[in-house]
């Protein structure tokens, strides 16, 4: 039996590609699926909405998500990445050796928002740095023709953002991830 994308609160952007708009931070994850490979752009706040994301993927697509591509570095965007074990985690230049001893300031930013003090704690705690930089482009094949085109933007949001183009398949219109590089709940950010 099928699962309808929107049963599980994402909204279906094209064939494999949709996304899901988080709650409390209004932060959005996207996921792309190809034939060989999945991939999900962002992870969210906590270990408990990374877990709740990794679900939701493997019920929609019936198999696990195999990549995971980090906007940036603020705690609601890559807090539940480690609920993926055994995942290609991507992100900018420069990002992984950020998040290296990053713990405490993203604990301290995840509670200063309202994440309990525990959840918090152990989802930083366990925070996963990624183990492939993105300088420039880098193109990932997902299988069945499904590419997805990671971008390393540099400063924007933050000082290490990163981009998800994923070209349209058989005529439909392509989609582009962008993290809070537009958004809507603020004033405009740059770094913490």
């Amino acid at each position: 039996m099928d699962i309808a994308w929107e049963d599980l609160g994402w909204e279906r952007l094209g064939d494999g590609v949709g996304r899901r708009r988080l709650p409390g931070w209004d932060a959005t994850a996207g996921l792309v699926a190809g034939t060989a490979g999945a991939l999900l752009y962002d992870t969210g706040s906590t270990l408990r909405e990374g877990v709740e994301l990794r679900r939701q993927a493997e019920a929609l697509l019936g198999r696990r998500v195999t990549h995971i591509a980090l906007s940036h570095p603020h705690f609601d965007h890559v807090l539940g990445t480690a609920a993926f074990a055994g995942v290609q985690v991507y992100g900018s230049a420069g990002l992984p050796a950020l998040l290296r001893g990053g713990e405490q300031e993203l604990y301290a930013s995840a509670v200063a928002h309202g994440v309990a003090e525990d959840e918090a704690a152990g989802s930083a705690d366990a925070l996963v740095v990624p183990g492939h930089e993105v300088r420039g482009e880098r193109t990932l094949d997902l299988g069945g023709g499904r590419q997805v085109v990671l971008a390393d933007l540099g400063s924007a949001h933050s000082g290490h953002d990163l981009a998800a183009l994923v070209p349209g398949a058989a005529g439909g219109p392509a989609v582009v991830f962008c993290g809070d590089l537009v958004e809507e709940s603020g004033e405009p950010q740059a770094g913490p």
